[in-house]
């Protein structure tokens, strides 16, 4: 094919959309079976580019950088745990001094801090420490303003100055340049605004939601510690010098954390780094998102795949039926190569005019994932952006999508022979049917493998919610507070509470509320308990958690032996105190759940000695951290004797109103008792359990979207297949209902022919639905791979699919009438 002069393409063009315009309801299916196509695949691609490959922003030579965690790590199977282990600034400054496969590192520790500008009421915001050169490390230009100096990271307290977000100087003080030397409370604490990051960054991380970086030094300032000390980083970014692997910075740092060990340093010798090249994500969750990210773009191959198979489909749907006019237009003069770039252009206008609709398409489930992937309030770190890389590569491929579709039909406009194709009706391709017939083939098979994996996670996602936690989650809010940040002691903090706790009770909109140390699925704190006849240097570690008098009623966990706590026992800290147990607990010490009346020992920690409990109740098992599984032997005490002692912790609430109401309400209580300590947002309790099941629900939920698009592909590429099949056989059927034939022998005839593509979609679909379902097994619980009862849905799904397909074209066969069809003959 010669390519074509400017005048002629722009003809070619101007022909092509006249053409489409001419035949509507043809332009509008292709152009929604590319969009449906294109846009889950745009999707996807936007979400795996922000997650894993597009370069940070707001940094220089991001390729560059790494993360670097010390701690303690332990591989259990394909898990990984981590105990961080902190880096002082002495040994920090040794290793800087020393290493030579860096040119720069620097401490960062991600968290949160309560925040207050303009005299505003404070809030949650994400919060920074760092080390005076962490910008510097980055590349990060700050401006206006500047960064942190040596000096203001050096103690006893640092000096209390504070690099802002771009968002954060915009929203309080209107611009970024007059944010400067501006006052800012952090945690109750004065602050001196000294810059702003540029408007591209706000965190090492892809969840963002940094509004203030602070130096190391003034952490013991932020947090109301009385005496200042250093403050140990565990995490930092460290830049690669030239011509060094990550692999050789971490051998190099291995070596140099071994030998701070071997001098006495303190930390013990068993703490490594361990190097994770690039930033964004969190390190711990790289890996599992990647696999995800891989597995949903396979599945839209598979989708973009059909659309292909679907589109060539339709266009030699559309050729079929004016082969006719190519025939004239060949007789007349046209070349092969001048039909076939008309087809080509046709299919290249539709292609990209389909994939302007899919990046609509794409907007939305590009929210979708992400809101499955990362649940969060409203507002908070950055949304998922339209890379133009992204959108250049969803161009390419539509393009590329639409050459492909045009490849087959547009063989068959040079197949066609001119003058000798006048006189014969339509039926001249012998090999376009058998095409036709494999490609739907392929489209059925296809669609069968999505419908029945999507089967099998929706049945997996019933199962998991279906299991009994010993809880109920569901219309429970969750509030946390962290009043040490501001400077409470464990008598203030009490004090707080026995005025706050009430005074949340009291709402005639809350059915319940408990103040505790923990909330189930989130965090989790262990404690040592030694058995009636252990050793005490050697207790068993078991979950722990401090609870106030309202806590088993609020979670529905019903108490099987005694009673719960009073709320005087709750927030009381004589000692020795009363204790709850679990079933399992009670089991595991005693080998009987009869135990109230018996003591619990609580080994030895820190400075605080063995204590000996009584146990005054038994609590039925419930989950803590994982759904499946054997619950976790539970140990309850009074909220005001955990380790914490109520400086730290989290409201629950059950109520009916809707959770952001819940929040507002909470912290406006709150306030009454110390209006510069705000509450967190709430968040129901039973994202816990989301969070758990978050593989399960992104992959449930795309694939069946994915499964449904496939089979509405599949029924449109179906229904053209048959349609066409009709239009080619018209003046076999007239013939037949000449010779005497019946209506419903002309309509077995349809039938016939769509039920031998059905049953070679179905005859190549059951093994390639199987080895599909290989890649999601781990996933599935309580479901087989090989569920009848999901490949019998699939499988009465893709004949409804069949016979709804079959309706239009038999329905049009029934009307052909035998004297016309011979009459043009």
């Amino acid at each position: 094919m010669t390519f074509p002069r400017p005048r002629s393409l722009w003809e070619d063009i101007r022909y092509s959309e006249r053409a489409l315009r001419s035949s509507p309801a043809f332009s509008v299916t292709v152009l929604l079976a590319v969009a449906l196509s294109i846009g889950p695949v745009t999707a996807i691609l936007s979400v795996g580019n922000w997650l894993l490959w597009r370069p940070h922003p707001g940094v220089a030579d991001a390729r560059s950088l790494a993360v670097v965690w010390f701690g303690r790590w332990r591989q259990s199977g394909a898990s990984v745990s981590f105990s961080p282990s902190g880096v002082s600034y002495d040994n920090l400054a040794h290793i800087r001094s020393r290493a030579r496969s860096i040119t720069g590192i620097a401490g960062v520790q991600e968290s949160s801090a309560s925040v207050s500008v303009a005299g505003a009421l404070p809030r949650e915001a994400g919060t920074a420490v760092v080390t005076a050169d962490f910008f510097d490390v980055l590349g990060v230009r700050i401006g206006p303003g500047r960064s942190f100096t040596p000096g203001e990271d050096r103690g006893p307290s640092g000096s209390p100055v504070v690099v802002v977000s771009h968002a954060l100087a915009r929203s309080a003080f209107g611009s970024a340049e007059d944010a400067i030397g501006e006052p800012i409370t952090l945690n109750s604490r004065p602050f001196t605004i000294i810059g702003v990051a540029p408007p591209s960054f706000d965190g090492i991380s892809n969840t963002g939601g940094i509004e203030a970086w602070l130096t190391g030094a003034t952490w013991s300032y932020l947090n109301h510690v009385e005496e200042s000390r250093d403050y140990p980083f565990y995490g930092f970014v460290v830049r690669a010098a030239p011509g060094r692997s990550f692999a050789e910075i971490e051998g190099e740092l291995t070596v140099l954390e071994r030998q701070l060990s071997d001098v006495g340093s303190g930390e013990a010798k068993e703490v490594a780094p361990r190097v994770f090249p690039g930033l964004g994500l969190p390190p711990m969750m790289r890996a599992g998102t990647a696999r995800v990210v891989r597995t949903m773009l396979a599945v839209g191959a598979v989708l973009l795949l059909l659309g292909c198979a679907n589109v060539a489909n339709l266009l030699m749907f559309r050729v079929a039926r004016r082969e006719h006019e190519i025939a004239i237009r060949q007789a007349l003069g046209a070349s092969r190569s001048r039909l076939m770039r008309l087809q080509m252009m046709e299919s290249w206008l539709l292609s990209v005019a389909g994939a302007a609709l899919g990046l609509a398409l794409a907007g939305y489930l590009k929210d979708v994932i992400e809101g499955l992937l990362f649940p969060r309030p409203p507002g908070f770190g950055a949304a998922v952006p339209m890379d133009m890389r992204v959108l250049g590569l969803t161009v390419a491929v539509a393009v590329a999508t639409g050459t492909l579709a045009a490849l087959a039909p547009g063989w068959l406009v040079t197949r066609t022979r001119g003058l000798s194709t006048l006189g014969r009706g339509t039926a001249t391709w012998s090999r376009a049917p058998k095409l036709r017939g494999s490609l739907g083939v392929l489209q059925l098979a296809l669609s069968l493998t999505l419908l029945v994996g999507a089967l099998l996670l929706v049945a997996t996602l019933r199962n998991l919610h279906a299991v009994d936690l010993g809880m109920d989650p569901h219309g429970v809010s969750v509030v946390d507070f962290t009043l040490d940040q501001h400077g409470y002691d464990s008598r203030r903090a009490l004090a707080y509470h026995r005025e706050v706790l009430p005074a949340l009770q009291a709402i005639g909109d809350f059915q319940s509320v408990s103040v505790s140390t923990r909330a189930p699925f989130g965090s989790r704190s262990s404690v040592g308990v030694i058995p009636p006849s252990g050793d005490p240097d050697a207790p068993i570690n078991v979950t722990g958690n401090g609870v106030s008098d309202g806590y088993f009623r609020l979670l529905s966990i019903p108490i099987v032996r005694g009673r719960a706590f009073t709320f005087e026992e709750a927030l009381a800290t004589g000692e020795p105190g009363p204790a709850i147990v679990s079933e399992r607990l009670a089991r595991q010490l005693f080998h009987t759940v009869d135990v109230v009346g018996r003591t619990v020992r609580l080994a030895r920690i820190a400075a605080r000695p063995e204590r000996e409990l009584r146990i005054v109740g038994v609590a039925r098992d419930s989950g803590w951290r994982s759904i499946v599984g054997e619950p976790d032997p539970t140990l309850y005490l009074p909220f005001a004797q955990f380790r914490s002692a109520g400086t730290n912790g989290v409201y629950m609430i059950r109520s009916t109103l809707p959770v952001h109401r819940v929040g507002e309400i909470a912290n406006s209580i709150a306030a009454r008792t110390a209006s510069a300590i705000p509450l967190s947002a709430a968040r129901p309790l039973s994202a816990g359990i989301d969070r758990e099941l978050r593989q399960q629900r992104v992959f449930a939920w795309m694939l069946s979207l994915l499964a449904a698009l496939g089979f509405t592909l599949a029924a449109i590429g179906l229904y053209g297949l048959i349609a066409q099949s009709t239009i080619e056989r018209r003046r076999e059927f007239g013939i037949r209902l000449a010779l005497g034939a019946a209506g419903w022998n002309i309509l077995g005839l349809v039938t016939r022919h769509a039920l031998a593509v059905s049953s070679l979609g179905l005859f190549v679909g059951l093994p390639l639905s199987y080895f599909g379902t290989l890649v999601i097994r781990s996933l599935l619980f309580g479901v087989s791979p090989l569920d009848p009862g999901a490949y019998a849905t699939a499988i009465a799904t893709l004949l409804l699919v069949v016979a709804l397909a079959c309706i239009g074209p038999a329905l049009r066969a029934l009307r052909v009438q035998a004297v016309e069809v011979l009459r043009a003959e």
